[in-house]
């Protein structure tokens, strides 16, 4: 019984929670298994989460940097036909 009466002081004003939790447990015929394995799966999912954060931080980092080198890839090319056409006008005025 002084188990019973620990719990209720660590309670303090959690108590309504600690009812319906134990209602929904009795609803739902969850045992201690049942629930240690609800507990685990949501640490699991907010790990995954984390992860899943930091992998679409790395693509859109990737992205960033494939437009970056598209856009300087045309620039090059840009760069580079200008020069074709300024060399064709130097053959054409040598002759």
């Amino acid at each position: 019984m002084g188990w019973l009466v620990k719990l209720y002081k660590n309670l303090n004003n959690d108590y309504p929670l600690f009812i319906y939790l134990y209602q929904r447990m009795e609803k739902e015929c969850l045992n201690k298994h049942d629930i240690t394995v609800l507990v685990k799966s949501q640490q699991d999912l907010k790990f995954m989460e984390h992860r899943v954060d930091l992998y679409s931080e790395f693509i859109r980092g990737q992205q960033l940097q494939k437009q970056q080198l598209e856009q300087e890839i045309n620039y090059l090319h840009q760069k580079r036909a200008n020069y074709d056409k300024i060399n064709f006008h130097k053959k054409e005025c040598s002759f």
